[in-house]
């Protein structure tokens, strides 16, 4: 479906609602983990450096 089609706006907006309905995504717990070890890690890395 190309961007001159008519129906494109009905659909995308459609998409977009449908997205939103889902709620906000959550990073799981395992997730947090892992960003927070990265952090540490390099903060680490930067003082001792």
């Amino acid at each position: 479906m190309g961007c001159c089609n008519p129906k494109y706006r009905e659909t995308v907006n459609e998409e977009e609602q449908r997205i939103n309905s889902n709620g906000k995504q959550t990073l799981p717990l395992a997730g947090k983990v892992v960003l927070a070890s990265f952090f540490l890690f390099g903060l680490t890395l930067i003082g001792l450096l």
